[in-house]
This record gives structure tokens, sequence and C-alpha cells, in this order.
């Protein structure tokens, strides 16, 4: 099993390197007297199997020790990041009933202290397949945040299949850049620990992207995955950036740019670079792309690059509207379905119902992503079904915006849409019809309501939204008008 390995890692591996974290080194020992010291504060609470803790998550070792700690306990790990809108963050917590909350921070309320926790004796490993590890929160449409419960099975599948397809070893230096209530930060940590490995984290209070660079360069990363928009901003750096140490370059959460990656390569000579996709109800990844080697000018639309193949045990479907399976070369949904798709939302029945259907006795995702199959089996993505969109490598409901801005009032309707600037970066602006407000005012409501990824770019009211033939809201034209405010 997954935990298991990590377990003998961590009682073996006694002097390797684990966390290299804001320019302190830990080994697996620290790491694991560390673990046992959280444990020790979470039996005193009594937390049992299936129990939820919640941790607020913060860029130190405490952190890190208490997802491992809570894990080895049969319970469930549920993120939240302090700096995020307080009120979407009680949104969560009242959705959970957990048990208890952990914090490295002691000045965090209504939480039990893990900073000095340690502790000499053994730790408790109880973890079991059926168990569920982690629930994620994503934007939810009804402007209610939707949990995404993650098993052990589920991530013992991805970790396994993932590491059959690139063979990586416990020499290998891993980037954590990710927050940590993004999934993608558990591939970023949960394989390295996987392999005996170590892991180099970015600092959450710095310019991410420069600390980043700064890291694989001074550290000599050999694996690192981020969002594409980490290299839009890079880009002014390529004629300086050399990393010749760096062999695998995954970019993920958002749609890659060809002339991007490619300007990129030239940076890393000895690295191959991979599109890598997937939605966090099927366990971080599904599909992979080797870009370096397999990218032509059939293997993208409109210069995004082709999302690849589904490995491992996942299998992928292009669907109508009617749920039938359509041949290759023909655009349709991409729903997914294998051992790494989750049982469902978490208590959300409803959603469960419009979001997963069988084919062959399979559970199968929706995920709202246009795509089709090309003959070579690749899969080439066309964009959002919905209005859905990727800021920061977050997925993010533009309805969840519009649903939040409601709440302020004064406006006869509120939409939220996203452009790229010329950088190919998204951001939102919103707009209210007839706002009777300051602007300034709303963006502040929203900065209260919203974590910071998602609060609009630009505010922009007008007096009435022009309409189609059908009387709908003109969208597209309030997306003209939204690109004269990026650039």
């Amino acid at each position: 099993m997954l935990l298991a390995k990590i377990h003998k890692h961590l009682h073996d591996n006694n002097k390797n390197l684990a966390f290299f974290i804001e320019e302190n080194s830990y080994s697996y020992s620290d790491l694991y007297y560390k673990i046992a010291g959280i444990q020790a504060l979470l039996l005193k609470s009594k937390v049992q199997k299936n129990d939820i803790v919640v941790v607020n998550v913060y860029n130190d070792i405490e952190t890190y020790a208490s997802i491992l700690a809570t894990w080895f306990l049969e319970a469930t790990f549920v993120p939240i990041n302090t700096k995020h809108a307080k009120k979407r963050n009680v949104l969560i917590e009242n959705q959970i009933n957990y048990k208890v909350k952990l914090s490295s921070n002691q000045n965090d309320e209504n939480s039990i202290c893990t900073k000095d926790a340690f502790a000499n004796n053994k730790i408790i490993n109880h973890s079991s397949l059926d168990q569920i590890l982690y629930i994620l929160f994503t934007s939810g449409s009804t402007g209610v945040p939707k949990g995404v419960p993650i098993s052990h099975k589920n991530l013992h599948h991805f970790i396994v299949d993932f590491n059959k397809e690139f063979t990586l070893q416990k020499n290998d230096k891993f980037l954590q850049i990710y927050d940590l209530t993004f999934d993608a930060s558990v591939h970023c940590y949960v394989l390295p620990l996987f392999l005996g490995a170590s892991i180099f984290t970015v600092s959450q209070n710095k310019i991410k992207y420069l600390e980043a660079y700064k890291i694989m360069e001074k550290q000599q990363i050999t694996f690192a995955k981020f969002p594409p928009s980490v290299l839009t901003y890079l880009q002014a750096f390529f004629n300086r950036i050399q990393l010749p140490n760096l062999k695998f370059s995954l970019l993920g959460g958002e749609s890659l740019d060809a002339s991007l990656a490619q300007k990129w390569q030239s940076c890393i000579p000895n690295a191959t670079i991979y599109n890598v996709y997937g939605p966090t109800e099927a366990t971080i990844n599904t599909h992979v792309f080797n870009f370096t080697k397999n990218y032509n000018a059939t293997k993208n639309y409109r210069g995004t690059v082709a999302i690849g193949k589904p490995f491992g045990s996942n299998k992928a479907f292009i669907v109508n509207n009617k749920n039938e399976i359509l041949p290759k070369n023909t655009k349709g949904e991409l729903c997914l379905s294998g051992k790494q798709l989750t049982k469902g939302y978490f208590n959300d029945p409803e959603k469960n119902k419009t979001a997963f259907f069988y084919i062959n006795n399979q559970k199968v995702y929706k995920t709202g992503d246009i795509a089709l199959q090309d003959d070579d089996g690749d899969f080439i993505f066309y964009g959002r079904k919905d209005h859905q969109v990727q800021i920061q490598g977050y997925r993010v409901e533009l309805q969840e915006i519009e649903e939040i801005a409601k709440q302020f009032g004064n406006a006869l309707h509120y939409v939220a849409v996203a452009v790229k600037n010329k950088l190919a970066v998204n951001h939102i602006v919103l707009f209210a019809e007839n706002l009777q407000e300051d602007t300034k005012k709303l963006h502040q409501f929203l900065q209260n309501n919203l974590p910071n990824y998602m609060v609009p770019f630009k505010i922009v009211t007008l007096n009435k939204f022009l309409q189609t033939t059908s009387g709908k809201i003109d969208y597209n034209n309030l997306k003209e008008i939204a690109l004269q405010y990026v650039s």
C-alpha cells in the first residue's frame, strides 16, 4: 500500500533529506518524530478511524507532519488556508463536522497548536485502502464549495501508475510550488515520500515564480510540476535561465500554449516537457502528453497543446449530450472512469446525479471539457463546456463569483467572464448591470468572501447588457469589452 511504503521510508531512511522548507532541512527521522508527536495530540483528542481532521495549512514541517499523522490514524485530512476568505472557509467547515483542527500557528483560533509537537514513541500506522485520505473543496456553481473525497485506493493507483510512466528514483529532487488546498500539491509531496526522495517547497509569502526558479537552480531540482502561468511570468528571464539538472518538467492545471513550451525547452536542455491533465474528481492527473517527443502541428487546437493519452487504469470517452460514446475525431464532452475516480461528491447526491453516469457498469465522470480523440489515441482539448476556467492552476466556476456578488445586491445582473491577456493568462472581469453602489465596495465584499485567485481583476458597470436575438445576455459582447481592460 502507498502509506505502508511511506511509513517504511520514514522508519528506515533516518538521515535522508525529506523536506527543505524556508531554508531549513528536515530528515526522514525529523519528520518521523514530528508525526509521532502530532499523533499523540490527535489521540489525546480521541481522533479515530474516519474522523475528519482540519489542518490550517502553512509552508512548514508541522503542516506536512499533521497530514501524515492524520492518515496513519485512518482519519481524513481537510486543508484550510487562512489567507482565503473567512466566510468561504466557514462554509467548508460547516459541511464536514470535523473532529479537531490542527495548526502550527498558535494564534489561530479553535485549533490545537502543533509547533512544539515531538515524541520519541513509534508512529501508529493503521492505514487501509478504503479510508478517505482527503477531501478537497472546489468551486461550486451554487456559491457553496463542493467537496471531493479521495480514498487511499484512489491515490495509491495514481502514484503507482504515474511512477510506472516516469520511473523516478529516491535520488530525484522534487519541487513543491502548490497551495496545499490544491490537489497537485498532493502529487508533489506524496510521490517523493513514496520513493524516499526529497521535497523542496516554495514559499507562499514571496513572488512564487521567482522563488521556484531560484530553488530549481540552486538545489538542482530534477522533477518540477507547476501551472503554465509560472512560465508566462518567467518568460522575460528565459534568455538567462539554464537548468541542466532538470529531467522532468510537468505543466498542468491550465491549458498549455505550444509556443511557450517550445521557448521553455531551450532553458531545460536535458529535460522532457509533459503536458498533464486531470480533474480533482479523478485524483490529480489522468492523461499525459510527451510534448518534447510527440508534439507536431496536429497535436494542438489553436496553439493549445494536446492532453495526450490516459495512463494506468484511467479510461477516457468522448460522449454526446445523450451520454453516447462518439467515434474518433468527433468533438464532444470528455468523460473519465477508472480506479482513480472518486465515489462521488461529499454529501451532495443531487450533484452526483448530474456529474456521474454508467457505461457498461463502469462509473463515469463528466468533466465538462470539450475534446476529441485523434487517430493516434491522443485527446485534443477544445475548452470548457460551461463557465468553468483555470485561474493560477485552480479550477474556478465563474457562476460562484456571480452568486457571491448577488449577495452584495444592488445590481440587475452580475456576469463574470474570463479573458486572456497578451501573455495568455486568464483574468476574470465581473460585469454589473445598473449597479447602485461604488465598485470599490463590491470589490472589498468579494475580497472578504472569495479566495484571492477568484477575486475579479476588474469590475465594470454597464447601464444595460446587450442581449442576443433570443433574449439572452450577449456574453460575446461582454468578453469583447473585457478585453479592453487586460493587457
